[in-house]
């Protein structure tokens, strides 16, 4: 059986997914539109944007800066290969920067970026990627090829706006 949420072929008759651990029992139960674009459409159908990346010896001043001349909330920092080696928010500006270092020029952003950030393939289903949004904590997954090279970012709020303009129906009748 195939496991709505991440895909992984399961033992026929099993009740929870062994990839994912997510419950297989709904399989014959008549799904909701939403569940259906959630549970098995891809993170690509999101259309996420390209991510902004940076190299890690970007100072903290050039990484707040691509994120304020972007208007993200997040910068993928590669290394020599264009690999993802880190993320770097803007909650780390405020929870790791602001007080904290007095001269953002001076300080690399590898020094504040969290490291082998977790990421996610652009088949994966949206499910996925929400599932591990809300058990981590996190607003912002990178999008990444099979060489780990980032080719874009989703975030909680593309998620949301994603849903709001397809599963959820217009109002009718508003004043």
């Amino acid at each position: 059986m195939i496991c709505p949420t991440c895909g992984h072929d399961n033992i026929p008759g099993v009740d929870d997914c062994a990839e994912c651990r997510s419950s297989l029992l709904q399989e014959g139960l008549h799904a909701t539109r939403a569940h259906r674009i959630i549970m098995t459409d891809p993170i690509s159908a999101l259309d996420p944007p390209s991510p902004v990346c940076v190299s890690p010896e970007t100072s903290l001043a050039g990484a707040v800066a691509f994120l304020r001349k972007h208007n993200v909330g997040a910068v993928l920092v590669t290394d020599a290969e264009g690999r993802l080696s880190g993320i770097f928010t803007e909650r780390d500006v405020l929870y790791k920067v602001a007080g904290q270092v007095r001269d953002l020029s001076s300080v690399p952003v590898s020094r504040m970026m969290t490291p082998n950030p977790t990421a996610l393939r652009a088949d994966v289903p949206i499910a996925h990627a929400l599932h591990l949004m809300s058990l981590h904590g996190f607003r912002h997954i990178p999008i990444v090829d099979g060489d780990g090279r980032p080719h874009g970012i989703t975030s909680f709020r593309g998620m949301v706006q994603f849903i709001g303009s397809n599963i959820v129906p217009a109002a009718q009748g508003t004043a």
